[in-house]
């Protein structure tokens, strides 16, 4: 990767974690991308998320 690219990648990554998310959005972008159900569950292939999820519960 090019340095602008990293730069420009650094800066994304900074604005997105400064932004207020609630959950909501949070459980729809993660149904979009394929790793929640509609019944908030993890899907097959991210069911070892339970692991981490399960403690910090």
């Amino acid at each position: 990767m090019e340095t602008n690219q990293v730069k420009l990648l650094t800066t994304l990554a900074r604005k997105i974690k400064s932004e207020k998310k609630d959950r909501t959005k949070v459980v729809a972008s993660l149904q979009s991308a394929k790793i929640l159900t509609k019944s908030e569950n993890f899907t097959v292939h991210y069911k070892n998320l339970n692991k981490v999820f399960a403690v910090a519960k």
